[in-house]
């Protein structure tokens, strides 16, 4: 499923709003089974389950994904709080909001049953963050059985990328 919410003059859409407008839609049949995809992140999106609160913290949004290619865009939040005593955002929040795109290019193409937990993240800092909106890009580079590598950018409003990340992550069973 590949859903173009910011393109062709839509707004990004909030986890919430996403999840109201992916309840409000009427499936056509071909579309029946991608609109109801299961899995924890499917999950948040329909608002079947609540978003993590680490999301909401960063404020979250889904831009786009497309599972079969393993990427994704999102958008964050970044705000007053996340600053440091220079009022640049804190590196630690925008490595958070690395993984948060990492993390979901990945998660969006598993199974209803399975969830894949970062390993190690790898973060470079390119240059100062400041606070309001911040966009992600995340793709799944290689993908095995169980161990995927990720890899991704953050950018700011001007288009300049602040932060680029890689990511190992292990897909796992996940037991209810």
């Amino acid at each position: 499923m590949r859903q173009e919410v910011g393109e062709s003059g839509f707004r990004p859409l909030s986890v919430v709003a996403c999840s109201m407008w992916l309840m409000e839609m009427e499936p056509e049949p071909e579309m029946e089974t991608e609109t109801r995809r299961r899995g924890l992140f499917w999950d948040v999106q329909a608002g079947r389950v609540p978003p993590p609160p680490a999301a909401t913290l960063l404020g979250w949004e889904l831009v786009r994904a497309d599972p079969e290619r393993g990427t994704i865009e999102v958008a964050f939040h970044a705000g007053d709080q996340f600053t440091n005593p220079v009022g640049v955002i804190q590196g630690g929040f925008l490595a958070a909001m690395l993984d948060d795109t990492l993390g979901p290019a990945l998660v969006a193409s598993l199974p209803e049953n399975q969830f894949a937990p970062t390993l190690d993240l790898h973060v470079q800092f390119l240059r100062p963050a400041r606070p309001g909106r911040l966009v992600g890009r995340g793709r799944v580079v290689q993908r095995g059985k169980e161990v995927c590598f990720l890899a991704g950018e953050l950018v700011d409003p001007e288009g300049k990328t602040v932060a680029v990340a890689t990511a190992t992550a292990r897909i796992q069973t996940v037991r209810r």
